[in-house]
């Protein structure tokens, strides 16, 4: 009798015992796919992180002197974001201005600045263009890759021709230009293909 007593409590507190419950590991499963679904974050990174400028000076054997400035724009930006595990990348990558001047003996005859929106005119990076070409969207996310001063060309004749690269951050696809300044002063961009 003691034993069939001592059975029938172990199974009164078994059931009674058993409400179905979740586990730890369940709870805390539903508490992290909760929050997930509730909060994201966001992680920003500006790309150059601070203020940069670079100046070259250069002087060529026929009589020009080139000098390039170029600097960021620290108020503009082009945002690339990629979302993983609830986290927003942010990416924040700063447009360029440049100046460029040219001097022909001692007389300055040509001094420019340009910065995203006279490169987009003056390049005719506009946003109505087909999504099939490359460069439909680069008026928004292109920005400056390079610019240098090609001196074999400058050097052999009697104009500075300068080369601008333009891409969009981790794409494949560069646009390549190339600015062909006189000794008159006069200029005209020139499209590279390569």
């Amino acid at each position: 009798m003691k034993n069939s007593f001592f059975l029938l409590l172990i199974l009164v507190i078994g059931f009674t015992s058993c409400e179905g419950r979740k586990t730890q590991t369940k709870s805390l499963s539903e508490s992290i796919a909760s929050f997930k679904k509730n909060n994201t974050i966001e992680a920003n990174e500006f790309i150059p992180e601070s203020y940069f400028e670079r100046s070259v000076d250069t002087i060529l054997s026929n009589g020009f002197r080139v000098k390039l400035v170029t600097s960021t724009d620290m108020l503009n930006s082009v945002v690339l974001t990629k979302t993983k595990d609830n986290i927003n990348y942010n990416s924040n990558y700063r447009n360029y201005n440049f100046n460029i001047t040219i001097q022909k003996n001692g007389e300055k005859i040509y001094d420019e600045n340009f910065n995203k929106l006279r490169v987009n005119n003056v390049l005719g990076y506009i946003s109505n263009l087909d999504s099939e070409l490359p460069i439909h969207d680069f008026d928004k996310l292109a920005l400056l890759k390079s610019i240098r001063l090609n001196q074999e060309l400058s050097i052999d004749h009697d104009s500075v021709y300068i080369d601008i690269a333009y891409a969009i951050p981790n794409e494949d696809y560069i646009d390549w230009h190339t600015l062909k300044i006189d000794e008159d002063g006069k200029s005209s961009f020139i499209e590279l293909t390569y």
